[in-house]
């Protein structure tokens, strides 16, 4: 069963008020850090997470997710901060950005994140009405606090090659990965590559040495949502590493994050 269901018929949804979108205020502009937050009014099973951070003139600003939390419990699963571009609106996968947890009316959905430029944030959530009866308490639903598995900005200097590393802080099925380029406009996501990934010290690439995936196979809008599914399980404490080459002339950063499933061992 997908974390889109959680047990829920898509016949409730038929002629029921308040049943669309979750939505925050948006944050103040500015290049500081901001949480932003939404309350419901109903009780709903949540879809669809989306975010954006926009300059006064429009345009979209990257930046870094420190948490997400659902009725005070975080979402994160990582001992990083995940890549804000990892939410956007237009990236494919819509269905892997799906949180899937039921909540009650009046409980908050919270985002702590900081722009890399002057900006204002807002967050929106599609949403699916369900009955008081069915809003499961934390340890039914436990395994589906897992979401988002943080990966940090790193700078990556003209030539060189670097490592964006994080640690697991809970066990979970690695799904979904999505790079993104935090400076696109002076560097161009073709003079970035992949030379390795690796979880838990083991490769995931299947050539042979010498290897430079394209980093826009794994950015928001590369539309192999399948395929960049790695349906990976892994245990606390595991570390997942990717090292990125910049062949180009110009330095930038790089950063991203990678959606989970819920897992367990019983």
């Amino acid at each position: 069963m997908s974390k889109a269901e959680n047990c829920i018929s898509y016949n409730q949804r038929f002629d029921e008020a308040q049943s669309f979108l979750l939505s925050s205020a948006k944050s103040a502009p500015g290049a500081g850090a901001y949480t932003i937050t939404a309350t419901t009014q109903r009780p709903i099973l949540l879809q669809s997470f989306g975010l954006q951070s926009n300059s006064a003139g429009g345009g979209i600003v990257t930046g870094m997710i420190s948490d997400i939390k659902v009725a005070g419990q975080s979402l994160m699963v990582s001992d990083q901060d995940v890549a804000a571009g990892c939410f956007d609106y237009s990236n494919f996968g819509a269905e892997n950005r799906v949180i899937g947890l039921t909540i009650n009316n009046n409980q908050q959905v919270s985002v702590t994140g900081t722009p890399t430029a002057a900006a204002s944030t807002g967050f929106a959530i599609s949403a699916f009405p369900i009955e008081p009866s069915q809003v499961r308490n934390l340890k039914e639903q436990a395994t589906r606090y897992n979401y988002i598995f943080g990966l940090p900005q790193t700078a990556v200097g003209a030539g060189a090659t670097v490592n964006m590393q994080a640690t697991s802080t809970r066990g979970c099925v690695l799904g979904e990965v999505r790079l993104v380029n935090q400076d696109v406009a002076g560097l161009p996501s073709s003079d970035l590559v992949i030379t390795s990934f690796k979880i838990g010290g083991i490769e995931m690439l299947c050539g042979s040495t010498g290897q430079q995936v394209p980093f826009a196979a794994l950015e928001g809008n590369s539309s192999d949502v399948l395929g960049l599914a790695l349906n990976y399980p892994i245990e606390a404490n595991s570390i997942v590493s990717i090292s990125v080459q910049n062949i180009g002339a110009a330095g930038g950063t790089v950063a991203g994050g990678i959606f989970v499933s819920p897992f367990s061992r019983k």
